[in-house]
């Protein structure tokens, strides 16, 4: 049956199974929120900042300015690898879609939103990835990071969850939460039957867990079930004459399996210290160390006190991103053009006949810089590695062709919104683009090639009756600085403005524009300044926001170059754009090219 499946997938407009013949699963972890100006008036983990002079290696500090647009069309990320499709929002519904049609395509049945509780910011993104996935037949889990929780967070949002006591009470209601919200439904993760959590740790304590949840009066809905839960175990192990030694599961890991939690491994340790060969980072491990550590978990999946096990995946890390968020220290495992994702994998099929699932850590968590997800660097090589490894694992079909469709489809959604602000009636064919989704979920993939040809023709000859125009004459603005009429130094009440000449503002007011305001700064201290603009959008707070640059202190004038975003920016008569701040700006330019269609 299996050869004849395989052989079926050749033919035109075949339905490719996308689900296991076996019951196994393959989820990835989902790191967020990322977001962008014209989504959502702010950029989230894009940007960071962090002192790092703790680090053996030197460096520092952190300074990613997301809305700094290099001369490669790149913004300045978090991140040492870039998104295949740029900058995108975590919340923004095509993006999804294309993240969701890339897993599928790749063997990925759901992705695990690293989620806090329900006030913090992560459950926007979980409601937004389950809306789009139960288009798609595809579910959406927790990877539940309890840790935030026990930080100051909560408080700042709801003051009376102050003591311990108060959050572990509140623990217990996120869980509820999350059985009602995650736990059923369509896009609930579900293995054997019942639904599955992975817990991330740092939080909530062994004795506290025990004290509180099996007393805790849950309401499981009828036909519903607790519950599988995956606790993360962090033994790092040692080094033995330079051989990496795994270290067995600690106290902490036997309190959890006490209390019904299933071990599972997480990103493998880093313990070597710096060295010649790898200067940049404070810590790293091998690929041998890697497979070493993951092998380790034999004795975990093989042991049968276990009702499900999971395995894991990772296709490497190098956190420059980061530096370890709070711990100021920069990791690293190296991908090996790949082949340290091809050998974790190839660990996990041994243990094939015990595992339930697997893990992969992660789709999207550029800022440690394990993100499977296509980028600039790697293309798609993880996607393809997945699919030929998660068929293996599930007994599925093992065919790349759909692992291209998704970005064509996300291409041309970006397309059509561009014409429709140039005044084209798309309603046609966004129902024509969402057919071609449905049919790439549903592993049609010769079918959707095909539409996606047809309706690549039919864009391409409505931008051929585009007509563009460019404004950069410097007589169509004017710059009132503080003592320049290009720049000036920014202090506590002093500010630059920008004001366009009435001509330029009736045309940008009318037609649609790609603008961008480029400048140069003095990169001194470690405060920073913004550029603002009116908006009509809510919260004006936030989508007045034009760049929020924060200074590095390497002493350098830097050239900096940012995107005037039309949906956000309303130009006014008394004035349109202004820096404020801490700084010291000069040779402030504008340039646009405006869109008519003929």
């Amino acid at each position: 049956m299996k050869q004849l499946l395989i052989l079926l997938i050749l033919l035109p407009g075949y339905l490719i199974p996308l689900h296991a013949q076996n019951g196994k699963k393959v989820y990835a972890d989902y790191h967020g929120t990322r977001y962008t100006r014209p989504h959502d008036g702010k950029l989230g983990r894009w940007s960071y900042y962090a002192n790092t002079e703790k680090s053996a290696t030197g460096r520092q500090s952190l300074c990613y300015n997301a809305d700094l647009i290099g001369a490669d069309g790149r913004h300045d990320i978090a991140a040492v690898a870039y998104p295949a499709v740029g900058l995108y929002s975590a919340l923004n519904p095509d993006y999804i879609e294309y993240q969701i049609l890339s897993a599928k395509a790749a063997g990925i049945d759901g992705f695990f939103i690293e989620w806090g509780f329900p006030e913090h910011e992560s459950d926007l993104l979980l409601k937004a990835m389950q809306q789009v996935a139960r288009k798609y037949d595809f579910e959406i889990g927790v990877n539940w990071c309890d840790g935030w929780l026990y930080y100051d967070w909560i408080t700042k949002q709801v003051p009376s969850i102050r003591t311990r006591a108060h959050k572990t009470q509140h623990f217990a209601r996120s869980m509820q939460y999350l059985i009602d919200e995650v736990f059923t439904g369509p896009t609930a993760p579900l293995v054997k039957g019942k639904p599955v959590l992975y817990f991330f740790g740092a939080g909530i304590q062994p004795e506290e867990y025990e004290a509180t949840i099996p007393h805790y009066p849950f309401r499981i809905p009828k036909g519903g079930n607790f519950p599988y839960i995956f606790r993360r175990v962090v033994e790092w192990g040692k080094l033995v004459e330079d051989r990496y030694v795994p270290a067995p599961p600690g106290e902490e890991a036997k309190d959890w399996s006490a209390l019904g939690m299933i071990p599972s491994p997480w990103i493998p340790a880093r313990i070597r210290p710096m060295d010649d060969n790898y200067p940049l980072w404070d810590k790293y491990g091998t690929l041998e160390d890697a497979v070493a550590f993951l092998s380790s978990f034999g004795r975990i999946w093989e042991d049968n006190r276990y009702p499900v096990k999971t395995g894991f995946v990772t296709p490497g890390m190098d956190n420059r991103g980061c530096a370890g968020w709070g711990w100021l220290h920069f990791y690293y495992i190296p991908r090996e053009e790949g082949k340290t994702y091809k050998e974790l994998w190839k660990v996990n099929l041994q243990h094939q006949e015990q595992l339930d699932m697997i893990f992969i850590a992660s789709w999207s968590d550029y800022t440690e810089g394990h993100e499977i997800e296509p980028t600039l660097e790697n293309g798609d090589r993880e996607l393809r590695t997945t699919l030929r490894y998660a068929a293996q694992f599930k007994e599925m079909p093992y065919d790349t062709t759909g692992i291209a469709l998704p970005p064509c489809l996300l291409n041309l959604r970006k397309r059509t919104d561009f014409l429709e602000a140039c005044g084209y009636r798309t309603r046609t064919l966004r129902k024509e683009l969402d057919r071609t989704a449905k049919t790439i979920s549903d592993g049609r993939y010769q079918d959707a090639a095909g539409l996606l040809e047809q309706q690549e023709k039919e864009i391409a000859a409505v931008e051929s009756r585009i007509r563009t125009i460019r404004y950069e004459d410097p007589s169509l603005y004017r710059i009132e600085g503080t003592d320049s009429p290009q720049g000036g130094i920014l202090a506590e009440e002093q500010r630059i403005f920008v004001h366009l000449d009435p001509s330029l503002r009736k045309v940008l007011k009318k037609e649609p524009y790609e603008g961008y305001i480029t400048f140069e700064y003095l990169d001194k201290g470690k405060d920073g300044f913004r550029i603002y603009s009116h908006t009509r959008r809510e919260p004006k707070s936030l989508f007045a926001v034009v760049a929020d640059i924060r200074h590095d202190n390497t002493g350098e004038w830097k050239k900096a170059r940012v995107k005037l975003y039309r949906e956000n920016i309303t130009f006014s008569s008394e004035r349109d754009l202004w820096f404020t701040g801490k700084g010291e700006i000069r040779n402030v330019q504008l340039s646009f090219e405006t869109y008519r269609l003929e």
